[in-house]
């Protein structure tokens, strides 16, 4: 909201810089943005209201005039002018010799074509007040000749702009601002601004026009007035001048009006050409499925029964709260307007925006809730403007469609529960004075809540935060509330979540964070079929793009497109990770969202053992049981590089999961449920002495059928090993000539160690009988020679 500060302080007074104002405001939850100079940088007392005296053609340019020009003092001016719009007698903004214009530029004694001139008459551009560049600005004939400019026309301003956040509707306008201000600064507030005209037009609004609300669900409220006789025109000088600071381009006078409303109090409004409204009828209605409208853009739209119209006899003259029709647009042969002030749904302006790409000045507002009670105020405002800058008959009476309009609470407000929970001592009076500011009024028990503000304030702990922003968050103590004597800790959750990042990060992997958002192709990327859950997608209602349309069910792809990018950056090697909810469909209401820890290997030492190790290191340290790996049917794992570990599984992407991806072939991904990882700490934490007796190592190849899984064979050594086997590992698989089709050779690696004693040879021997024989009777193995 950019709030240029001469129109600030038409509403409230003030004498801090801008600067300072805004940061106060920041204190109060109104963000200064940004703060921006407009128009002349200095030297202001060289700009003057001017009169042409004579105008007549350069003797030596066909395409320049020479002027005489009073400027109140001395001699008139002798100035050259190129402009063609505008003849003797006519009120001109005159720039003299050592005026600054807005781009910087000294304006000096300048010769043209053999002829001095001594000065400039000056179009809206080259004051920054417009874009308008076709001819000098004329200035109304009654502004005194020999004024300096400033004292009738901003052309040097100041303009502060502010974020507002979606609660605060009541200040995305320069009264709502300046009310923030009074209350801060203690000061006064001017009252709404706007006065009514006298209605002098024949009959009643209700003879020019019929209304009717068909959807009262998303317009609680509808009204208009009827002006005839309009003159549309240009505006004047210091109307364009205030909706070029704040971000809005000129357009006529009765559009720059409806705008200059909106900005100055909050409501948008709408002008129709009453003529081109079919049947002189006005019906608020739910658009048919494919009705289409043309709006002020130029673009087509087809519009569905969740958008809100403003229909005549035969068509949608305007999508509500977003945008007018083309055909019922204000030209310059309008002579009858309907003014249209309405009270439009939030978030059905909000979706349809959103499904019709359309965000416009008016939805940004409805979209955060306007005030029901408003529509009056701005009619009132808009009419006067109607009457004086367009010479508007204003026809008696005034169509306003409503049911029951929500009265604002009384909210109650204890002056303990106020002091207890922000830690300041308040006088009665700052108390009043602060919530009096705002509009609140105290009636009885509590304070009668302001109707802009009713949305956002239904609890004494609402009044409390209006209290405390007002009167200074600055003067909230910097010390701990009182509580419990006793420190934090840190939930099981929490100590199981850091256990597997500091596992992760030792064994070399980096934490990353990725979108929880996925793509509606991802599932067909990775290979899932339609009955896999994972394939069920939670889709998004309101998308930021079809690139994030719906809630991931698996971690690890996310990590696929950061690996990717690391890749293509010359990185070696990637070894990344993620904790991160996902999201499956359930029968509830809301998805199921469990927690997984996901990983990513990719690059030099790459592959299943890696992914695997990293694997076993975490249940580990985790104080799990170590997983069988078994042999998993994952669609986006390679047939044969892949296992089950607990409730997830690790492997290498499927070669065209990793060509979807645009990988290589090789890349390595694990991924877990986080509660698998929960382990039962012991009881009694023992000490084991490390045995000083040296281990024996030996290897041994077992032939096994292309069926038995590794992790089967491990587990049948590990049993018949006892005690002296102390650790087993896996560490090369044959397939080929030498072992038989349908066979393949694991070679294993076996360590025997006594805590008392050197094994013999004949010890470690009669172990490893044991296991040969185990293997030939539970798994048919055989040693390979």
């Amino acid at each position: 909201m950019r709030v240029p500060v001469s129109w600030l302080r038409e509403y409230v007074s003030f004498d801090l810089p801008p600067r300072e104002l805004g940061e106060r405001l920041s204190m109060t939850g109104t963000k200064l943005e940004a703060l921006h100079r407009r128009g002349v940088p200095r030297a202001l007392e060289r700009y003057r209201v001017g009169r042409v005296l004579s105008r007549e053609q350069h003797p030596n340019a066909d395409r320049l005039s020479l002027c005489s020009v009073d400027i109140g003092a001395g001699e008139p001016q002798q100035i050259v002018c190129g402009a063609r719009n505008f003849e003797a007698g006519a009120t001109v903004a005159v720039a003299l010799p050592g005026a600054v214009l807005p781009d910087g530029t000294e304006l000096r004694v300048a010769k043209l074509r053999g002829l001095e001139s001594h000065g400039m008459m000056l179009s809206e551009r080259e004051l920054d007040l417009g874009q308008d560049h076709d001819g000098i600005m004329l200035l109304p004939d009654d502004w005194p000749v020999g004024d300096a400019l400033i004292d009738h026309l901003a052309i040097a301003d100041d303009v502060l702009e502010f974020e507002i956040t979606s609660n605060r509707p009541d200040c995305q306008n320069v009264h709502g601002i300046a009310r923030e201000v009074s209350a801060v600064l203690d000061t006064d507030l001017a009252d709404w601004p706007g006065t009514e005209p006298e209605p002098t037009g024949e009959g009643k609004a209700e003879d020019y026009v019929k209304a009717r609300i068909d959807a009262p669900d998303m317009c609680p409220r509808w009204a208009a007035r009827v002006f005839t006789n309009v003159r549309v025109g240009p505006s004047p000088p210091w109307l364009k001048a205030r909706i070029s600071a704040a971000g809005m381009r000129p357009i006529s006078n009765v559009v720059d009006i409806t705008n200059y409303v909106m900005l100055a109090i909050g409501e948008p409004t709408h002008a129709f050409d009453l003529d081109k409204v079919a049947g002189r009828e006005i019906i608020v209605r739910r658009a048919a499925d494919g009705e289409r409208v043309t709006t002020l853009d130029g673009q087509d739209r087809v519009l569905d029964t969740d958008t809100l119209v403003i229909a005549d006899a035969e068509k949608p003259s305007a999508v509500a709260g977003l945008m007018g029709s083309e055909w019922s647009e204000v030209t310059a042969g309008t002579t009858t307007v309907l003014m249209e002030c309405a009270n439009f749904d939030g978030p059905t302006t909000q979706a349809s925006s959103i499904r019709l790409g359309l965000r416009t000045e008016g939805s940004s507002r409805w979209e955060k809730g306007l005030d029901p009670h408003l529509p009056p105020k701005a009619l009132r405002l808009a009419s006067q403007l109607m009457v004086e800058l367009a010479g508007a008959t204003l026809v008696p009476g005034e169509i306003d469609l409503h049911g029951d309009l929500p009265e604002p609470p009384v909210v109650p407000l204890r002056r303990e529960r106020l002091e207890g929970l922000i830690g300041v001592a308040y006088a009665d009076d700052e108390v009043d004075r602060a919530l009096g500011r705002l509009g609140y009024e105290w009636e009885g028990p509590g304070w009668r809540v302001p109707t802009w503000r009713a949305a956002d304030t239904t609890r004494e702990v609402d009044l409390i935060e209006e209290v405390a922003r007002i009167r200074g968050l600055e003067r909230v103590p910097a010390e701990m509330p009182g509580g419990h004597p006793g420190g934090g800790r840190l939930n099981p959750d929490e100590r199981l979540r850091r256990r597997v990042v500091d596992v992760l990060r030792g064994a070399g992997l980096s934490e990353a964070a990725t979108l929880t958002l996925w793509d509606l192709g991802m599932p067909e990327r990775l290979r899932l079929g339609a009955g896999d859950r994972r394939a069920a997608l939670v889709e998004l209602q309101n998308p930021m793009s079809a690139e994030w349309a719906a809630m991931r069910t698996l971690v690890f792809p996310g990590l696929l497109g950061s690996a990717r990018r690391n890749l293509a950056m010359s990185a070696p090697r990637v070894a990344l990770f993620e904790i991160g909810h996902v999201f499956l469909k359930g029968d509830g209401r809301l998805p199921d969202q469990p927690s997984r820890v996901a990983g990513v290997l990719a690059g030099e030492g790459a592959g299943f053992f890696a992914a695997k190790g990293v694997v076993e290191a975490l249940f580990e340290a985790a104080r799990v049981e170590a997983p069988a790996f078994r042999p998993v049917d994952e669609p986006f794992l390679h047939p044969g590089r892949a296992a089950a570990a607990g409730d997830g599984f690790v492997g290498e992407l499927h070669p065209l999961v990793a060509e979807a991806f645009e990988l290589e072939p090789g890349v390595a991904v694990f991924e877990l449920g986080l509660d698998g990882l929960r382990g039962r700490p012991p009881e009694l934490v023992l000490y084991r002495d490390v045995t000083s007796f040296p281990p024996l190592r030996q290897d041994i190849a077992v032939v096994v059928a292309e069926d038995v899984p590794a992790g089967r064979v491990v587990e049948v050594v590990r049993s018949a090993g006892g005690a002296e086997l102390t650790r087993i590992e896996v560490f090369d698989v044959y397939r080929g000539p030498q072992v038989g089709e349908g066979r393949k050779s694991l070679a294993l690696h076996l360590v025997f160690q006594a805590p008392d004693r050197t094994l013999t040879d004949a010890e470690a021997d009669a172990v490893r009988e044991r296991i040969v024989a185990a293997l030939a009777a539970e798994v048919g193995g055989e040693l390979r020679a």
